[in-house]
């Protein structure tokens, strides 16, 4: 039937985005497995973990060049994969609305679930955002850019400053939150553990407006990434004249915005001025657009003059199964951090935490890439696949069957 829609095949599938992806995986298990000893542990028993010069070394490293910006650079990977999905829905006379909407219904499911188990948990943050891009699929390219300029550069800006002035004990009442939740996650109660998590969702969205803040920072970003789509940037890297004009660009601000970072990292127990610190706010989110694009740009670049370089195959097979090496990390994040596992959550020193996420995501490598010779899809993807396109899909490679004298 000419309306009959399947997912993506493999040979219609845009490699480099599949590479990206698996880059932008790496990065996110990183910038997480720091985050439960930067983040997740009250003051008392974070600080004995960020002692020694190694750790201090790694704060900065994950700081400068890891936290936030792999996470970027996967939400502009989802603002393109949405474009490929509805202008391929719109070609096969499928209503796109509807048939998008039913994925983000179950990807906002699998997120409600997921984030009873861990709180930093985004898949439901990503579903609603994504249901709010269909606003925007049949907006121009002027449209989409200024969009997006305007969440990230303003609308962002403005909810933060709210925050500042009306809000000003957050932290102390963020402090009392991660005490309990530390408690918890040391005691291996799964069932306290999901009280807690779901009670920090209604604290970062209703109390403190820090979700809603994000939620308007992802749709910006997920809008540039619709755009890249549109322009052609990641298709056509080699044809189009400023595309090293475009990175020299975002090197530069990202060199300007690490250097800033840099000073503001040595000085941080200084409190500015709210004018001066929404600057820094305001300039962050740039830095941290543009370093990210320069590292997308550069992988581009790269890929495109030495695309038979084995790294590469790594980084496509993880990113061909994203979202179950995603919901994998949290696997581990429970094996070696929750009293249900290891328990060594604020054990372990921040400097162990970069070589522990290498390890892991070594054993990602070579579970995708021994996946993918069998099957299709990832597990989790083919589930999501079956509910998306309402039919039963395939998991298994069929083989080809040679003759005889051919395949001897």
């Amino acid at each position: 039937m000419a309306n009959t829609l399947l997912p993506v095949q493999t040979d219609e599938r845009n490699t480099l985005i599949d590479i990206l992806r698996g880059f932008a995986l790496l990065g996110v298990l990183i910038a997480n497995l720091t985050g439960f000893v930067t983040f997740a542990l009250p003051d008392t028993a974070q600080q004995p973990l960020l002692s020694t010069p190694a750790d201090q070394l790694t704060e900065m490293f994950v700081t400068l060049l890891v936290e936030n910006k792999f996470i970027t650079l996967f939400s502009l990977l989802f603002g393109y994969g949405f474009g490929v999905i509805i202008e391929r829905a719109a070609a096969k006379g499928i209503p796109p609305n509807q048939f998008f909407t039913r994925r983000m219904a179950f990807l906002f499911g699998i997120g409600i679930v997921h984030l009873g188990i861990w709180w930093g948990e985004i898949l439901s943050t990503y579903a609603l955002c994504g249901a709010l891009l269909l606003l925007f699929r049949k907006a121009s390219n002027r449209t989409l850019l200024i969009s997006g300029i305007l969440l990230l550069f303003v609308v962002c800006p403005c909810i933060q400053a709210l925050r500042w002035i009306f809000l000003p004990n957050a932290s102390a009442q963020m402090d009392a939150l991660l005490l309990k939740y530390f408690q918890a996650i040391k005691s291996g109660n799964i069932l306290r553990i999901a009280k807690y998590n779901y009670k920090s969702a209604d604290f970062f969205f209703l109390q403190r407006y820090s979700q809603i803040r994000d939620m308007a920072e992802i749709l910006a970003k997920f809008l540039f990434g619709y755009y890249i789509l549109r322009r052609g940037f990641l298709s056509n890297i080699p044809s189009i004249p400023t595309i090293k004009k475009t990175w020299l660009t975002c090197l530069a601000i990202s060199l300007l915005y690490m250097a800033v970072s840099t000073y503001l990292f040595f000085s941080k127990n200084t409190h500015p001025a709210l004018p001066a610190r929404l600057l820094i706010f305001t300039f962050e989110r740039l830095g941290i657009l543009c370093l990210s694009a320069t590292y997308a740009l550069s992988l581009a670049l790269l890929y495109y003059r030495y695309d038979k370089f084995r790294l590469f195959n790594y980084f496509r097979a993880v990113g061909r199964l994203s979202l179950t090496n995603y919901l994998t990390h949290t696997v581990f994040y429970v094996f070696i951090y929750y009293g249900i596992g290891l328990g060594l959550l604020g054990e372990i020193h921040l400097q162990w935490t970069v070589p522990l996420a290498l390890l892991i995501y070594s054993f990602q490598v070579m579970f995708s890439a021994i996946w993918l010779k069998a099957m299709l899809y990832g597990p989790v993807e083919w589930v999501w696949r079956q509910v998306t396109y309402k039919k039963r899909l395939p998991l298994r490679r069929r083989r080809t069957l040679l003759p005889r004298s051919v395949a001897e």
